[in-house]
């Protein structure tokens, strides 16, 4: 795919997705709904959103709002809970029970298990964030005790939350040349992902250790140490971590905060159908490396026979 295509993908995903959001965005009209529930219900579904990845951009004002508006369901084996292709106007919390994911090949007619969920899952969530069609259906297996969240209340928290954190995180991931070759649509994703972590005086990533997240700086200074010597420094905009990120090896160095230094971390999970883009960056990083560890007379295992 060309470049210009890659980017009009970009700009179609994008503008459909603020254009649908655009519905909803009247915070001085909108109330969400209140559904009644027990407190230990209540903490079940707390303790449900904050362990799933979607809602970790909403603050605790809004987690507090989400838990009042799930509604519960209660649902017999054999229920089509979701319907493929139908649109998208709730999600689903699982209190109890199990249900399986079935999908409809377009070729052959042909049903296929994409496997189950059971209690603490969440699903339904897609549809309503990028406004697609239901991607497959969902059919009980057992009897099952559900909660549902409604389609204006997941466009006033949940959306509005991912939409303020991208335009928080979209600079920063700009400006950071292992970045710069992502589309826009892919930097939105990768925003949705980060985690924003503070550290003072203390390390950061520990030389030797398994690897699996890069760090951005967003504000402070840190600086990296091999050996017990001084290899490079790190401002804001400055990265560090992504050789271990790629090439899954112990890391090559540590990396202290010097004072106070506010980061967001990717982790490899997140982005790892996005390692390719960034690949041509991260040899010159590993060369530059190596030039230092050189320069300095210093032998590190770590980089040595490493090749990206």
């Amino acid at each position: 795919m060309s470049e210009a295509a890659r980017f009009a993908r970009a700009r179609n995903r994008l503008s459909i997705s603020a254009e649908v959001f655009g519905q909803f965005n009247d915070p001085d009209r909108f109330e969400a709904p209140i559904h009644g529930k027990t407190g230990e219900q209540a903490e079940r579904i707390k303790d449900s959103l904050l362990k799933c990845f979607l809602f970790s951009s909403v603050d605790h004002k809004g987690i507090n709002i989400l838990v009042g508006a799930f509604e519960a369901h209660d649902v017999t084996a054999g229920t089509t809970i979701i319907q493929q292709g139908d649109a998208g106007d709730k999600l689903y919390l699982v209190e109890s029970g199990t249900a399986e994911f079935l999908k409809k090949s377009e070729l052959d007619d042909k049903v296929m298990s994409l496997g189950k969920i059971s209690e603490g899952g969440c699903f339904g969530e897609l549809a309503l964030m990028y406004n697609a069609p239901r991607a497959c259906s969902v059919v009980a297996e057992t009897d099952m005790k559900l909660w549902s969240l409604d389609r204006s209340t997941f466009n006033h928290i949940v959306r509005a939350a991912v939409i303020k954190k991208r335009e928080k995180y979209d600079k920063l991931l700009q400006s950071v040349a292992l970045l710069n070759k992502l589309d826009p649509y892919d930097r939105c994703r990768l925003a949705d992902a980060l985690k924003e972590r503070t550290f003072v005086d203390e390390d950061i990533i520990v030389e030797g250790t398994t690897g699996t997240s890069l760090f951005m700086i967003m504000e402070g200074k840190a600086h990296a140490y091999c050996q017990g010597k001084l290899v490079k420094s790190y401002a804001e905009g400055g990265y560090f971590g992504e050789i271990a990120l790629i090439a899954q090896t112990p890391r090559a160095s540590t990396v202290k905060a010097e004072g106070k230094c506010v980061v967001v971390e990717l982790e490899r999970e997140s982005c790892v159908n996005l390692l390719g883009p960034m690949e041509e960056c991260m040899r010159n990083n590993l060369e530059e490396y190596n030039r230092v560890l050189e320069s300095l007379n210093i032998e590190n295992k770590n980089l040595a026979s490493l090749k990206i």
